[in-house]
């Protein structure tokens, strides 16, 4: 292929990913019940609903462990077919149900922020122009991790509104968390189904509000998220069964590809009380002090999976940085000939055209 036409194929990818970005931008506002979709098996039973977009490939891994698949999306109606039930540890290489410390020789700090500031529960759907009680449940999870002796990072900064550009306010919160090198971050949100039993259940006699997990699937951290996320759910369905929801992958990045442990976590939904999600964090603290940290245990996991992953993440930015190159080429020149010409200039035509023959 001609030197021409490779990079008439890079201009138009670009283009094609910066109209798919400017979608899932749009997709991702979530939170609210204008945003809830309901999501259906094939056969039209009932799976789960969630208040954030929903668009065709997202994935969702039940209570149950069953996962599916989205094939469809009608407004706010989607089906998704089954791929049966998976095994949490098989999928993460282990052969027994007995994960080791993900962050044993980490820096023992966890960071917490919120994106979406606003978000209380009763007794309404409506959000609060400033710190909702959203944040009393983070202040929760944080106190229960510190009694356990991490040190947390958690940021007050508000990105309001509550649209589509939130997401991108809070890149700059996390970006500070990650400088200080924490071993997980969370972002901390609560859910907009207005069906409280979709989130509620019962632990140690108790009435508390599920935790679902989520995962963007466009970053190039996904396969570490992913399997964050896994481990994170097993560990918790072995201490406290039911406590996990489930685990959405939706068509976004969430930030996560800042951090290989970084995870949205939705503590309830707003007919749910605010007392029920922090009962909840409170045991999902437990959870994932378990997991990073074990009991005392000074083993390292030294997950080969994580660094090939880290690799990937760099094949991904030096990609990145090479397709806004030519993405600038192609804005400030109008047309793919005058990108051409430009690259053709700074590398010298004779090497350019020995390279096309």
């Amino acid at each position: 292929m001609k030197l021409s036409n490779i990079l008439r194929l890079i201009t138009f990818t670009i283009l094609a990913i910066l109209m798919f970005n400017m979608n899932v931008t749009a997709n991702t506002i979530g939170h609210t019940e204008d945003n809830v979709v309901s999501v259906y098996d094939e056969e039209g039973d009932y799976i789960f609903g969630t208040a954030m977009g929903v668009t065709v490939g997202d994935k969702y891994i039940s209570e149950e462990n069953i996962e599916y698949v989205v094939v469809s999306v009608n407004e706010h109606r989607a089906v998704a077919e089954s791929n049966g039930e998976i095994d949490l540890f098989a999928s993460l290489g282990y052969e027994s149900n007995v994960l080791t410390p993900l962050a044993a020789q980490g820096s023992k700090l966890i960071g917490i922020y919120h994106t979406h500031n606003g978000e209380s529960y009763l007794p309404g759907p409506d959000n609060v122009s400033g710190k909702g009680e959203i944040h009393e449940v983070g202040n929760v999870l944080k106190n229960a991790l510190e009694e356990k002796g991490i040190k947390v990072l958690k940021l007050e900064n508000l990105h309001l509104p509550h649209d589509g550009a939130a997401y991108e306010r809070s890149r700059d919160t996390a970006t500070d968390i990650t400088k200080q090198r924490p071993d997980a971050i969370f972002d901390v949100h609560r859910d907009a189904i207005p069906r409280k039993e979709e989130y509620l259940t019962e632990i140690d006699g108790k009435t508390i509000s599920q935790v679902r997990l989520v995962v963007g699937r466009q970053n190039p951290n996904r396969k570490v998220n992913d399997q964050f996320a896994k481990s994170l759910k097993a560990t918790t369905d072995k201490n406290y069964p039911g406590l996990i929801k489930g685990i959405f992958y939706g068509g976004g990045s969430y930030n996560q590809q800042l951090s290989a442990h970084s995870l949205l976590l939705e503590f309830g939904t707003h007919v749910t009380t605010k007392e029920q999600a922090a009962a909840s964090a409170q045991l999902l603290a437990t959870s994932i002090n378990k997991l990073l940290y074990g009991s005392g245990s000074t083993q390292a996991r030294g997950s080969a999976s994580e660094n090939r992953s880290i690799i990937s993440t760099i094949g991904w930015i030096i990609g990145i940085v090479v397709l806004g190159m030519l993405a600038f080429l192609f804005i400030n020149e109008g047309s793919i000939d005058g990108v051409i010409k430009r690259i053709k200039n700074f590398f010298g035509r004779e090497i350019i055209d020995r390279g096309d023959k």
